[in-house]
């Protein structure tokens, strides 16, 4: 029998499948915000966003669960924004970092404690881990523990020499990958080109998956710009909607790969991050 997290991811998938269906012709872009729980006041302006959004919401955070809930209230759907080791030294890592360092047993408690945290979340994303999304081995560990749990993958891509989507793919886990960062340069100018060629990104292969984060110039910016896509015909979408549709590598996820150790209770980029 499914849990009710299966259950509610199941039903959110399906939702998105109807409306991908009606949007099938149309050139579609999906708003990611990430690193969701500090700031309230922020996470609230960043779930009231025209349209449809997904939160990427960091486990442990202070506003964690209160913005995950009235995200899910509003309507906008939540991923657990997962921190990952970085190439760079970090002397205050997040909380619940995975690291190339842990054994299998201590990998797979902290992802566990982390999706525990946001049962609202119907995905996951990479949260930094220019380090660990390169690393096959970690990364097929964590895409067992996401299928299991029937969830979908977005890679962020902060490395090129990320093997995350593959790894997903070959697990058998639905998946897609990180199109656009609207906001490394928080000038509006540089936000108009990075939003534009998401546009531009959209219309030529059907979809685009922009990542913005929530700082009151990009807030503010996503304010102006939204509410436009519609009449220069792109329809703004969510990321489940994509994954239901097989934009990405969605796929039926499937067994564990062989030789990976099971959950004994369960069934071209940016700035390197």
């Amino acid at each position: 029998m499914l849990t009710a997290r299966r259950r509610s991811v199941a039903f959110c998938l399906l939702m998105a499948l109807a409306g991908a269906h009606a949007q099938a012709d149309t050139p579609r872009l999906a708003l990611i915000i990430d690193d969701i729980g500090y700031s309230l006041e922020r996470g609230r302006r960043a779930i009231a966003l025209p349209g449809p959004v997904t939160l990427a919401v960091l486990p442990f955070t202070p506003n964690a669960n209160a913005l995950a809930a009235l995200a899910s209230e509003r309507g906008q759907d939540v991923i657990l924004h997962q921190p990952m080791e970085s190439i760079y030294a970090d002397a205050r890592p997040a909380p619940a970092t995975l690291t190339t360092e842990m054994p299998w047993a201590s990998f797979h408690r902290t992802l566990g404690l982390a999706l525990d945290f946001l049962p609202q979340a119907i995905g996951v994303s990479n949260h930094t881990g220019s380090l660990l999304t390169a690393r096959s081995e970690q990364m097929a560990w964590l895409m067992n523990e996401v299928g299991a749990r029937g969830l979908f993958f977005v890679d962020s891509r902060t490395t090129a020499e990320t093997v995350a989507l593959d790894t997903a793919t070959r697990i058998g886990v639905p998946s897609l990958r990180r199109d656009v960062f609207l906001d490394h340069d928080l000038d509006p100018s540089a936000m108009t080109h990075h939003f534009e060629r998401a546009v531009t990104i959209a219309r030529t292969k059907g979809h685009a998956v922009v990542i913005a984060h929530p700082h009151d110039e990009s807030l503010a910016f996503l304010e102006r710009s939204l509410p436009a896509l519609a009449a220069r015909g792109v329809a703004q979408t969510r990321v489940a909607e994509l994954v239901s549709s097989g934009a990405g590598a969605a796929r039926k996820p499937s067994r564990a790969a062989p030789g990976l150790p099971r959950n004994p209770t369960s069934p071209r980029t940016g700035p390197a991050l």
